[in-house]
């Protein structure tokens, strides 16, 4: 009994001392003005830009959710020519490889408004909703077909395919004209190759298929518009030679 008495009276002794000490200690540290938590204060000036920009952001959202498609899509491909200075700091290549890949992405403006119908056309039994087309060297490996036709064109032409994949010229193959605005492009059919590229197509042509069926379960109207998303241009596919080919005919067959 005795000794449970001495060690109760020991423990009692360490509660009642060390934590009031520790306590006075963080009290009076905490309660001094040297380290006392500073609230950030705001001029006035502050808070009327930062209310002001917040208003500006609300009511521009509200502005753009109000305006038709074809203004909004206008503005788009306004803003895309942002972009020019920045490509123009560039290598030419790397440049166009970066084109190409925001296109299949999908981070290039879509062209919402219709083509006037004055600017149709016929061609060897193919129509054409404007006579504007994308040649053959841009999107050599069908790799952002939906994105180009999206743009608007009338025509978007892949290629050159050769029909085993080659390297192409060595770099560097693409130069910049600054003055005439405009570029010498000497690549040399650069290609992924023909299986490649029909197997890229092919998936391609059958997603088309699919947005073209969707689109024409989903309103009342039974015209379908050809093309589905990707938009209602044509496709076309250059074909090249291999520059190690000896019989040129025979590739393009």
């Amino acid at each position: 009994m005795a000794s449970r008495r001495v060690l109760k009276d020991i423990l009692l002794r360490r509660v009642t001392s060390s934590p009031a000490s520790g306590v006075r200690h963080c009290f009076s540290s905490s309660s001094s003005p040297e380290t006392a938590p500073k609230i950030p204060h705001f001029s006035k000036k502050g808070r009327l830009l930062t209310g002001t920009t917040i208003g500006l952001v609300i009511a521009g959202g509200a502005y753009v959710s109000t305006v038709d498609e074809a203004t909004f899509c206008g503005w788009l491909f306004n803003a895309t020519k942002l972009m020019n200075p920045f490509f123009a700091l560039l290598d030419a290549e790397l440049a166009h490889k970066l084109a190409v890949s925001a296109a299949a992405r999908g981070w290039v403006p879509r062209e919402k408004r219709p083509d006037p119908s004055v600017l149709g056309l016929e061609v060897w039994g193919r129509k054409f909703s404007n006579p504007i087309g994308l040649a053959a060297g841009f999107d050599k490996n069908a790799e952002a077909v939906d994105g180009l036709l999206g743009l608007g064109f009338g025509i978007v032409e892949v290629g050159s395919v050769t029909p085993v994949p080659q390297e192409g010229n060595p770099k560097p193959r693409i130069f910049r004209l600054h003055q005439e605005g405009a570029i010498i492009n000497r690549c040399g059919f650069n290609s992924e190759g023909i299986v490649a590229v029909a197997k890229r197509l092919g998936a391609q042509h059958g997603k088309r298929k699919l947005d073209e069926t969707s689109s024409a379960s989903s309103t009342s109207n039974t015209k379908v518009i050809h093309g589905g998303k990707a938009g209602p241009g044509i496709l076309g596919v250059n074909l090249g030679k291999n520059k190690t080919s000896e019989d040129a005919a025979a590739d393009y067959v």
